[in-house]
């Protein structure tokens, strides 16, 4: 199994998409009342969201604090209501709900998944700084998200770290 581990806002959510209004929302869209979206997700970052996945064959794992608002139903219907080609598997677990330190604790529970579930190909994506996860882990630009320009070269390189030792000469 290849994996991503996915934040949502500031990866697939930027700042233009908070700020629409829910009435307006609901009004043009009464299935996103249904499902109880807070906010559409951005069209181009989905197009790559989706592009990725279906090239490298990706399960999606979600890392995001959505995992604390929605359940698995409910996220799946909110990925299906945004144009994603997936539905996550799974949630990375809560360790700690003190948003303080949410960085620290989000490594920690990607490393407690891929640790439980024996992932050896994954990579993570996030607007936090994760880096703790060393060169599998790409940071976002939070208005960009992962539609900014040349992320998808470095989210390759995430999931295939061995690519970064051949480019560089190194026989593995």
């Amino acid at each position: 199994m290849k994996v991503i581990f996915l934040d949502i806002d500031g990866v697939l959510a930027l700042p233009r998409q908070y700020n629409v209004l829910r009435n307006k929302l609901y009004a043009r869209d009464p299935k996103a009342k249904e499902l109880n979206i807070p906010y559409p997700w951005d069209e181009h970052c989905i197009k790559v969201l989706n592009r990725f996945i279906l090239e490298n064959d990706l399960c999606i794992v979600l890392s995001s604090d959505w995992k604390l608002h929605f359940t698995m139903d409910q996220i799946e219907g909110i990925f299906k209501w945004n144009g994603v080609v997936t539905s996550p598997v799974g949630f990375t677990r809560m360790t700690n709900p003190d948003l303080s330190q949410l960085e620290e604790y989000r490594v920690a529970e990607i490393q407690d998944w891929i640790k439980q579930n024996k992932i050896e190909r994954w990579c993570a994506i996030d607007d936090l700084d994760l880096s703790a996860l060393g060169e599998r882990f790409v940071k976002t630009d939070h208005r960009m998200g992962i539609g900014e320009k040349g992320l998808i070269q470095k989210l390759e390189r995430a999931l295939y770290p061995e690519l970064n030792q051949i480019e560089q000469g190194i026989v593995i």
